[in-house]
C-alpha cells in the first residue's frame, strides 16, 4: 500500500508537467497560425443602436484593425470639434493629463500634437499617447478626414509606457439632410494583449459612439465654430 501511495505521488508532478507542456504547445500552435492567418477585409462584427463595427484581419498581424460607422444629427463643426481633441473637451472623454503640446490651425488646415495619460484597469497600468492630428476639408464635398498619429518622440520619456503604433482616421462626412455619417478607423497597439483587446474593442466602440452621441446635444458642442471647418 505505501509503496503504491509512493509511486502515485511521483506520478502526479509528471502528469501536471505533461499537462502543461501539452497546453504550452497548444498556445503556440493556435499563436503562429493566428498570426499567419487573415483575409485583409472587412467584416461586419457588430450592428446595435445604429453603430456597425467590423473588424479586419491583416496576414502576420495578432491585433484587429477595427472600423466603426454610424450617422449622427449634428453640425459638421461640432462632429470635428469632438473629434479634434481640446483643453476645453478633455474631461468629456477618459484620458487624464491632456495637454496640448503644439497646434496650428488656418481656414484650410489644422495640425496639432497632443499628450495624454490613458488610464487602464489593472494590472495593465497607464499608458501614454503622443499623437499627431491634422486634417484638411474637401473644398467642394465638405468631408474632414482627420489623421492621428503616433509620435512618441515629439517630447522626453516618462515613466509609463507610450504607444508607439497609432494610426487612426476619424471622417466626418455632411450628408445634406442635417446629419453627418461618422466613420472612424483604428489601428493601435496600447501595450494590452492582443486576446483581450480583439475582444473588447466592439463594445467598447458601441459604448463611445452613443457617448459621443450624448455630448453633441450639449451647448458646447452645439455652439462650436471652428476656422478650419465650412458648413454646408
Amino acid at each position: 500500500m505505501k509503496s503504491n501511495s509512493i509511486k502515485r505521488s511521483r506520478l502526479f508532478p509528471k502528469i501536471i508537467l505533461s499537462l502543461l507542456t501539452a497546453m504550452f504547445v497548444i498556445v503556440t500552435i493556435s499563436h503562429f497560425v493566428w498570426r499567419a492567418s487573415g483575409s485583409n477585409e472587412w467584416k461586419l462584427v457588430k450592428d446595435e443602436n445604429g453603430v456597425k463595427v467590423y473588424s479586419l484581419k491583416a496576414p502576420g498581424s495578432t491585433l484587429l484593425k477595427f472600423k466603426a460607422d454610424m450617422r449622427v444629427q449634428t453640425r459638421l463643426s461640432s462632429a470635428v470639434f469632438a473629434l479634434r481633441g481640446d483643453v476645453s473637451t478633455a474631461n468629456d472623454f477618459s484620458g487624464t493629463n491632456f495637454k496640448v503640446i503644439e497646434r496650428i490651425e488656418t481656414p484650410t488646415l489644422y495640425m496639432a500634437t497632443y499628450s495624454v495619460d490613458q488610464v487602464m484597469p489593472p494590472p495593465l497600468g497607464t499608458k501614454e499617447i503622443v499623437m499627431q492630428l491634422h486634417y484638411m476639408q474637401d473644398p467642394e464635398t465638405k468631408k474632414v478626414v482627420i489623421h492621428v498619429e503616433a509620435a512618441p518622440g515629439k517630447i522626453p520619456p516618462k515613466k509609463i509606457w507610450r504607444v508607439k503604433h497609432l494610426n487612426n482616421i476619424f471622417s466626418v462626412t455632411p450628408l445634406g439632410n442635417g446629419e453627418v455619417d461618422w466613420q472612424m478607423i483604428m489601428d493601435v497597439d496600447m501595450g494590452v494583449p492582443y486576446f483581450l483587446f480583439n475582444s473588447v474593442v466592439p463594445d467598447s466602440f458601441v459604448k463611445d459612439f452613443a457617448h459621443m452621441k450624448e455630448l453633441l446635444e450639449t451647448d458646447k458642442y452645439k455652439n462650436a465654430q471652428l476656422m478650419s471647418v465650412q458648413e454646408i
